[in-house]
């Protein structure tokens, strides 16, 4: 069944046309991904799909009652209304009929039911029963817990009030509201941002799941892969469909701008042709045929050239000369939020031409490391120490090392004060910063703008090595796959945050999984780790007695070491190995039971309609209660190391 469908529209603003000639439907259970360089007009499309905006030409037929929903994108900050109680919002029709129903029930205990009065009434409370039911009312509760769950919220921030979020949380909460509400058509506008991979995967299994129509704005090219079987592409002032996922997509692109390249071509030989017959005919014998063709050639419609120039920025990393082999050192590092230790004692050593890829759920300490290696703080306890010749360059998330009241010009050329102007001005055009833009401030750019402004500025610095922290992040899918090859070429190392799929499988060789309050160092790509993930409880179930990712930071490191601890006597001694073993055996079992638990939530049937809502409830429960006992396990494992160590 046909639900939407585009004939022939545009949009104008002023006198720019921002879409053109858009043909397109939409029938039920499509699941669309929509893809495009940042103002392509994706944001505008979303609005003629709603009927938010009138297209300026054209016709969009919408079937009659059709339900969308759009993600929010600012609403709700202020609200003193918990996290629980926002999620529960698209039910609000439920819960005022669940409030009737029970006033209903009151009531129908203080009247006699063999009465008129009480017939009526008890005819009305099995009504709104029965509607209750047949709507989800008795699952509403389970279903916003486990929406919650599955985007990253843990039960203990469920009763934190909204104001107090921050912008990812806020995020996911909309995103979490947005799900709830299951409209007709499902409008999300980069539901991933706020998202790790986790999350990501939850939804990409909820999605799949859902019984109505998804479209979806996304530059994440594993998510599009994973869930889109139309991909609509909007370039060159119009929007292109095809049908498959994301890399069916890419193909069929390339062969569309082949045929028409060809289709160019032949017309440019035919006009030039046609023309120099005008030229040499205009005032001769045959100036009617001259004048006839140059009216012909005046009415017909052109083909565009198709636009392979300038549809993403040029970026080279500059570089630094070549480091000592070894470019960073930890020992010992571990970092606290207040009165929270975010992860155990970490020690490690990066050797030139790694690329280190920093993996784990929001809040697991990330962006606290990354700071520590560049310097910017000092964590709790340890050192990080730079290696010989390195030159470290810092790519900042949240764009707050750049100055908003300067120019794009100014606050660039601060990475090289000495650049002449013109040289500077040909850096920024490869960046999508031509003529006047460049006079812009950097507080009125959007993100993706101040995105293109920060590796403008790093790409004049010469360094070995590169730090960055979600870099993706703000970049159509375009610039990522520019931003991927100069990282794969860069000659120097890398440590990198990010949730970009495609990124860290193409670029990372050694993975540091932050996750149960500890750090997991393992020597591979990010496909490989990934796939040791999903084997975990059967590998930690095979494991040796030790823990595998026990803190290697000092003595603690090495609790063998035990026949140079002073003051215990040999039975003391004894003793405290006989309680690491116990306390290693206890480690093993607890991490294969959360290994387990991890698979089991991110099982797409887990949140399926139909599935038992507390199911997820229960396990993520548990879950919480496992990561706490293996936190509290290895604090004790670490002490009785000291202790045997003499430390």
């Amino acid at each position: 069944m046909t639900l939407v469908r585009f004939s022939g529209v545009g949009k104008q603003f002023g006198d720019r046309w921002v879409l053109r000639g858009v043909d397109f439907q939409v029938s039920a259970g499509d699941r669309w991904g929509i893809v495009g360089r940042n103002g392509a007009g994706k944001t505008t499309l979303f609005r003629l799909l709603t009927g938010a905006d009138d297209a300026t030409e054209g016709e969009i037929w919408r079937h009659p009652g059709i339900r969308f929903t759009l993600l929010r994108q600012n609403r709700g900050e202020s609200s003193a209304a918990t996290v629980r109680e926002a999620a529960l919002e698209p039910f609000a029709e439920l819960l005022a009929m669940e409030g009737r129903i029970e006033a209903r029930a009151a009531e129908l205990g203080h009247v006699d039911t063999a009465s008129p009065e009480g017939a009526r009434l008890l005819h009305d409370y099995d009504r709104d029963v029965e509607e209750f039911r047949r709507r989800g009312g008795y699952d509403a509760h389970a279903r916003a817990e486990a929406a919650l769950e599955g985007l990253g919220f843990a039960q203990d921030t469920w009763e934190k009030e909204v104001r107090r979020l921050s912008g990812g949380e806020l995020g996911r909460l909309r995103l979490a509201q947005t799900l709830l509400a299951e409209p007709d058509v499902l409008l999300l506008d980069e539901p991933t941002n706020h998202l790790d991979l986790r999350s990501t995967e939850w939804l990409e299994g909820f999605l799949r799941g859902y019984a109505g129509t998804v479209m979806v704005v996304s530059h994440d090219r594993v998510f599009l892969e994973r869930l889109a079987d139309h991909v609509l592409h909007l370039e060159e002032g119009t929007a292109y469909a095809y049908t498959g996922g994301y890399e069916s997509f890419l193909v069929q692109r390339e062969e569309r701008r082949a045929v028409q390249l060809k289709q160019w071509e032949k017309q440019q030989a035919h006009v030039a042709r046609t023309e120099e017959f005008i030229r040499r005919n205009l005032a001769g014998q045959k100036t009617k045929q001259a004048k006839s063709r140059r009216t012909l050639l005046s009415r017909m419609e052109r083909v565009d050239r198709p636009d392979d120039e300038g549809r993403a920025m040029a970026l080279r990393f500059g570089e630094g000369g070549r480091s000592g082999g070894t470019v960073l050192k930890l020992d010992g590092v571990t970092a606290s939020y207040g009165e929270r230790r975010l992860f155990a004692p970490f020690s490690a050593e990066v050797s030139r031409d790694e690329r280190v890829a920093m993996v784990g759920a929001n809040g697991s300490g990330k962006s606290t490391l990354m700071r520590a290696l560049v310097g910017e703080t000092r964590p709790t306890a340890g050192s990080v120490l730079l290696g010989a010749g390195v030159r470290p360059a810092y790519y900042r998330q949240d764009f707050t090392h750049l100055r908003p009241e300067r120019r794009i010009w100014e606050e660039v050329l601060e990475a090289s004060p000495s650049l002449p102007m013109g040289e500077l001005r040909d850096h920024l055009a490869r960046f999508l910063f031509r003529k006047d833009e460049i006079e812009a401030r950097v507080g009125d750019l959007s993100g993706g703008e101040q995105a293109r402004v920060a590796l403008a500025k790093i790409t004049l610095q010469r360094v070995n090595l590169l730090l960055m922290d979600e870099p993706t992040n703000h970049l159509d899918i375009e610039s990522r796959e520019v931003l991927e090859e100069a990282l794969e070429n860069f000659e120097g190392t890398v440590v990198l945050i990010s949730h970009d799929r495609a990124l860290l499988s193409n670029v990372a060789t050694r993975i540091w999984s932050l996750e149960g309050g500890r750090i997991a160092d393992f020597a591979g790509g990010f496909d490989e780790w990934q796939e040791r993930q999903r084997e975990a409880p059967a590998a930690v179930a095979s494991a040796p007695s030790r823990p595998a990712a026990a803190p290697a930071s000092g003595a603690a490191a090495k609790p063998g070491a035990s026949s140079s601890s002073g003051g215990l006597s040999k039975n003391e001694r004894q003793r405290r190995r006989q309680r690491m073993e116990q306390v290693e055996a206890r480690i093993h079992a607890v991490e294969a039971r959360i290994a387990e638990i991890e698979s089991a939530l991110a099982a797409p049937g887990l949140y399926a309609p139909g599935a038992d809502p507390k199911r997820a409830q229960s396990l993520a429960a548990e879950r919480d209660a496992a990561q706490a006992e293996a936190a509290a396990l290895y604090e004790e494992w670490e002490r009785v190391g000291e202790e045997l160590a003499g430390v």
